[in-house]
């Protein structure tokens, strides 16, 4: 019997990579449910090729849409709650993914997450809600995904975190370095939006190449850290390793440490979350070679470089609403970068006023959180 997959994003650079992968393994997995943001040619293009038994589109725009799909936010809860779905796998975009993530989880399924922003922004809400109904979630993110493979016999237990560890000293999360890794400081101020999106090795959608490019992802990456193993802030740390074959290590308590190689692929990360614990036998993705690979090398972060980083970290440090508005004030500012309304240094700059001015709000519940997100993104839209 296969295995149901809800795919919430599926028309999307991860998306379509787990089509790719499912293609591959049809005897293995099938899509019940089907989502996406706004592309209705392409989704259209997936259901004619899945067949799955739900579609939705969050913005179908004015023409109508065909019978039976589902529209607007609620399409996402539909398709994470749906009955044969025992896979959600999340690949929205943004703070957006949050509501289906703990609709996921509330309803005891696997979630195969893409969408760090929903541990970010509610990470302590998905905790209560794995702890209450039994579901779990697996990470997708290639670091996440390194990490968790480097772990093998250490998760579980009663620990902090959606996969508590036990003997760990450290985490180790590589970064590309993004497109400025080379640049002066100053050069990196005045950067335009073209040289922001040409990232040196992965092909991403926009936002993410931008995060990339500013170390905010990394900066999410340490936060969604921190809330799937529970390893204090403190032992996480991030180097840059341009090549992006290592995709993260772990220390342990006697010093050894293990990494995760690999050609940089999500689709091995997406199957790796599909299938665990096990590994499925797969020759989609091109062999590692090492004596191809070369050199590998590593380089400490200039944080004065790449100051959303630290603005992150610090956040998530805070805790309460504060990774919520960084999360925010970041998604935002990104969107007005893309737009042409604020320069590369404005991101930073943005986001650094909103933790000053918001990070303080009330982050108990969802409905508080929601308010920090939404004060977050006025903020930044009227910042100037």
């Amino acid at each position: 019997m296969t295995t149901g997959i809800a795919l919430l994003g599926a028309t999307g650079s991860i998306g379509e990579t787990a089509q790719r992968v499912v293609a591959r393994h049809t005897d293995r997995f099938r899509f019940v449910a089907l989502t996406a943001n706004g592309n209705r040619d392409a989704l259209s293009k997936a259901v004619a090729q899945w067949s799955p038994d739900y579609v939705g589109l969050v913005e179908p725009g004015t023409a109508p849409l065909p019978a039976g799909w589902g529209k607007g936010t609620d399409c996402l809860l539909e398709a994470a709650r749906h009955p044969d779905a025992s896979i959600v796998l999340n690949a929205v975009v943004g703070a957006a993914g949050l509501g289906a993530t703990l609709a996921a989880v509330h309803a005891g399924k696997r979630v195969a997450l893409a969408n760090k922003e929903s541990l970010v922004v509610g990470g302590a809400l998905v905790q209560r809600a794995a702890r209450e109904s039994g579901g779990e979630v697996i990470p997708v993110d290639s670091e996440h995904s390194a990490l968790l493979q480097c772990l093998a016999g250490r998760v579980g237990g009663d620990g902090p975190g959606l996969l508590p560890v036990q003997g760990v000293r450290r985490f180790i999360i590589t970064a590309s370095g993004g497109p400025f890794r080379t640049w002066e400081t100053e050069r990196i101020r005045g950067a335009l939006l073209a040289d922001a999106l040409n990232h040196p090795t992965w092909a991403m959608g926009k936002k993410i190449t931008v995060d990339s490019a500013s170390l905010a992802n990394k900066a999410l990456e340490v936060i969604e850290a921190h809330v799937l193993y529970g390893v204090p802030y403190d032992r996480i740390e991030v180097v840059v390793h341009p090549q992006s074959i290592v995709h993260s290590m772990v220390e342990f308590e006697d010093g050894s440490i293990l990494a995760q190689l690999g050609v940089p692929s999500m689709e091995l990360p997406v199957l790796y979350a599909l299938g665990y614990p096990d590994r499925v036998e797969d020759v989609g993705v091109p062999r590692f070679d090492p004596v191809a690979a070369a050199s590998l090398t590593f380089e400490a972060v200039r944080h004065d470089a790449f100051p959303t980083l630290e603005l992150g970290v610090s956040s998530g440090r805070r805790g309460g609403a504060a990774p919520a508005v960084f999360n925010a004030a970041n998604e935002q500012a990104v969107a007005r970068f893309l737009a042409g309304s604020l320069s590369f240094a404005g991101i930073p700059a943005a986001i650094g006023a909103a933790l000053d001015r918001l990070a303080d709000l009330p982050g108990d519940d969802l409905p508080a959180l929601l308010a920090a997100d939404a004060a977050a993104r006025t903020f930044v839209q009227e910042f100037r």
